[in-house]
C-alpha cells in the first residue's frame, strides 16, 4: 500500500502527466468545436452560402442550370427555386462515401418536398464524361464534389467537361475544399475568364468559391 500511494502521488504531480492531460483536454475541445462548426455549416451555413451564390449569378428564370455532383440537391434545388421556364439538371454517381442515402430517388424526393419537382431532373453520370451535349447549359454549379477525383488529370478532365457543356458566355460557380487554384488554372487554360476566387466563411471545413465565365 505504501508503494502504491507513493506511485499515485508521483503520477499526480508529474509535469509530463500534467502536460499529457492538458493536451488531451485541448484535443477534446478541438474535436468538440469542429463538430459544432460542422453542424452549424450543415444546418444553415451551406444555405447562406448557396443563397449568396445565386444572388451573384442573377438568374432570369429561363436558364438551363447543371449541378455537377448534385448529391441531395443543395444547389440543384436552389437553382430550381429561381427558375420559371428553365430547367435544373443534376448529375451524380450517387456515391455513399460523403452522404448517406445518396440516390436519385432521395434527391427527387427533396425536390418534391421543396415544391420544385417539375423543374428538376437528375441523371446518372460521371463528371469526367457528362451526359449532356456541347454548349447546352447556361450555368454550371458544383458543391464539394470535384475534389473527390483522386488525380489532377481526372479533375482537369471534369473541368474540361464543364467547359464543353457550357454555352458561350456561360458561367460556372463552384464550392470546394481543395484544388481550387488548380481549377482556376485549368479554366484559364481552356479559355475561360476566372472572375472570382474567395473563401466561404459560412461553410466548414474551410471552403473556397470560384466563378468563371466561358468566352
Amino acid at each position: 500500500m505504501l508503494f502504491s500511494g507513493i506511485a499515485v502521488q508521483l503520477f499526480s504531480v508529474s509535469p509530463a502527466f500534467q502536460r499529457l492531460g492538458a493536451a488531451a483536454s485541448w484535443m477534446g475541445i478541438s474535436f468538440a468545436l469542429a463538430a459544432l462548426l460542422m453542424i452549424a455549416s450543415s444546418r444553415s451555413g451551406k444555405l447562406r452560402a448557396r443563397d449568396r451564390l445565386f444572388l451573384r449569378l442573377d438568374l432570369h428564370g429561363h436558364e438551363t442550370v447543371l449541378d455537377v455532383g448534385c448529391g441531395h440537391g443543395l444547389l440543384l434545388i436552389g437553382a430550381a427555386k429561381r427558375l420559371t421556364t428553365g430547367r435544373a439538371i443534376g448529375v451524380d454517381l450517387w456515391s455513399q462515401r460523403d452522404q448517406a442515402d445518396n440516390s436519385a430517388a432521395a434527391t427527387l424526393a427533396n425536390a418534391e418536398a421543396e415544391g420544385v419537382r417539375n423543374r428538376v431532373e437528375v441523371r446518372d453520370g460521371d463528371m469526367r464524361a457528362l451526359p449532356l451535349p456541347d454548349a447546352s447549359v447556361h450555368v454550371v454549379v458544383s458543391s464539394l464534389a470535384i475534389h473527390n477525383l483522386p488525380s489532377a488529370a481526372e479533375r482537369e478532365r471534369a473541368i474540361a467537361e464543364i467547359v464543353r457543356v457550357l454555352r458561350p458566355r456561360g458561367v460556372v460557380a463552384l464550392f470546394d475544399i481543395a484544388h481550387v487554384r488548380e481549377y482556376a488554372r485549368t479554366f484559364n487554360k481552356l479559355g475561360c475568364v476566372v472572375e472570382q476566387i474567395g473563401f466561404v466563411p459560412s461553410i466548414f471545413p474551410p471552403t473556397r468559391e470560384l466563378m468563371a465565365r466561358k468566352r
